[in-house]
């Protein structure tokens, strides 16, 4: 098979499964807006190694692996680049956030999260999801959006099948919990 055989192989296995890949990147960074951009950016990682990787294997499990990395490198980058924003009291300037943020666009540009009181998104559910961890997000997301089982998960995400219905069960129940005591508080935050 020549490079571009193999070229065209990857381009259709990447199309079939970029909806699991996206759904990976934007659990891993809780962050809709770079979910994209982590793919594409793995996407190159990916090109760069087609070499490793062996036809009739899972591409969405090989693929994945590198949509996980790239995100994890991004939401740690993300999540520095907001602590160096954050002023010597603790912080950061409300100004700043609202400049970022275009008029009726539910992302705030400054920090990638979905902001608050718009109408595009349920607040306290996207809320309640940022608070997961970024495993269990990824693994929520996986099992109740695109329907995966546990096992397609654990490949997906390369964890065992066990951690990823453990996080799965946690998620939901922390969903709950989250979201109940929204609703009792008027949707402020529950502080415990």
């Amino acid at each position: 098979m020549g490079q571009s055989d193999s070229r065209g192989d990857f381009d259709r296995q990447f199309l079939a499964s970029y909806r699991v890949l996206w759904l990976i990147a934007a659990g891993v960074t809780g962050n809709r807006s770079l979910a994209d951009d982590v793919v594409q950016e793995a996407a190159m990682i990916a090109l760069g190694k087609l070499n490793q990787f062996t036809p009739g294997t899972n591409f969405t499990a090989w693929m994945g692996q590198m949509v996980r990395n790239v995100a994890m490198n991004v939401a740690r980058k993300e999540y520095r680049r907001r602590a160096a924003t954050i002023g010597e009291d603790g912080v950061s300037d409300v100004a700043d956030t609202k400049k970022g943020q275009a008029a009726g666009s539910p992302v705030d540009r400054n920090s990638g999260r979905l902001v608050n009181d718009q109408d595009h998104f349920d607040d306290a559910v996207v809320r309640a999801l940022n608070e997961l961890s970024d495993v269990a997000r990824a693994c929520l997301l996986l099992k109740t959006v695109e329907g995966f089982d546990y096992a397609e998960i654990s490949t997906t995400l390369d964890i065992p099948t066990g951690t990823a219905m453990s996080h799965v069960h946690r998620a939901r129940k922390q969903l709950g919990v989250r979201l109940t005591s929204y609703r009792a508080t008027g949707g402020a935050p529950n502080s415990g």
